[in-house]
């Protein structure tokens, strides 16, 4: 039997790393091409920037996510073993409730990846026409709008469980 600290202490881990990963590799992403028009014109080096820094909210969202999963359950180390705080403990599958919860919030870092996809090709185009970097933030925009769908609904399902 697997204690219920575990599972809140997997889903506050994941939450922090899936989001943190993807979003390292979508910023990178973007700063190599941003690197390259900078190179080009070094004027166009901070609206480049707007592009290098989106795909990294999602690991912000991420962290968030975990650190509201954390407090609100209490997770602490003991010489017991990993404990919720007493509220929560004697419910039955708080653990996996609790992981059930945070997995929008893990899970809406991967879209980080893709919105590098999006930002490097807003920033490839915007070098090329400045006046295409307000469509092109648009695009990078409505990426985001699904990253926080997740968080929101992390939120939204840790509170009217009662956890939050």
């Amino acid at each position: 039997m697997v204690a219920e600290g575990v599972y809140v202490a997997l889903a506050a881990g994941l939450a922090v790393a899936i989001p943190g990963i993807f979003s390292a590799l979508g910023v990178g992403m973007t700063g190599v091409a941003a690197s390259a028009v900078a190179a080009e014109d070094p004027k166009k080096a901070y609206k480049a920037l707007f592009f290098v820094i989106m795909p990294g909210t999602q690991g912000i969202y991420g962290f968030v996510a975990a650190f509201l999963t954390v407090l609100a359950t209490g997770l602490s180390l003991s010489a017991a073993g990993i404990q919720l705080k007493s509220s929560l403990a004697g419910i039955p599958n708080i653990g996996l409730l609790v992981f059930m919860c945070a997995l929008p919030a893990v899970l809406q870092g991967i879209t980080s990846y893709f919105q590098g996809k999006v930002a490097s090709a807003a920033v490839s185009a915007f070098a090329k026409l400045p006046a295409v970097f307000a469509p092109g933030a648009m695009y990078v925009v409505a990426v985001e709008l699904y990253a926080i769908l997740g968080l929101l609904s992390s939120i939204l399902m840790l509170s009217l469980t009662g956890i939050l």
